[in-house]
């Protein structure tokens, strides 16, 4: 069984990780950032990704569409930063990201799902802690 305790000290770093490298890269500050961990998969959605002017550009069918350019170009830039994040603070190595920007709701959806222990990956004997 896995301790919940640590899960939770799990999520809580990440969201404060996730919110600050969102807010680097993107120049404003975020609404709510939450985060999921489960023994095998991190999730994490972050509301109020967009300022207000972006809200009102992605109205229009034009600026929606440069809005969700920008979007996923911010996101590449990010998302190495987030995947080393979540292995280093899960201790666990991340096979499969997801990381997509919704411009409609304003919302920046996350999915990683984590394989082995990155203790046994380097300690063929390590308990992994998850």
């Amino acid at each position: 069984m896995h301790d919940m305790s640590l899960y939770q000290k799990f999520e809580e770093t990440l969201v404060v990780a996730l919110r600050t490298l969102w807010e680097q890269a993107h120049g404003t500050s975020v609404g709510q950032v939450r985060v999921l961990v489960g023994p095998d998969s991190v999730a994490a959605q972050i509301e109020g990704a967009l300022s207000p002017a972006e809200r009102t550009m992605a109205q229009s069918v034009d600026g929606r569409l440069l809005l969700q350019r920008y979007a996923e170009q911010l996101l590449a830039v990010i998302q190495p930063d987030l995947r080393a994040q979540v292995e280093s603070i899960t201790g666990h190595r991340v096979v499969s990201a997801g990381v997509r920007a919704d411009v409609d709701t304003g919302h920046v959806l996350c999915f990683f799902v984590l394989n082995e222990s990155l203790a046994l990956l380097s300690t063929p004997n390590a308990e992994s802690p998850l």
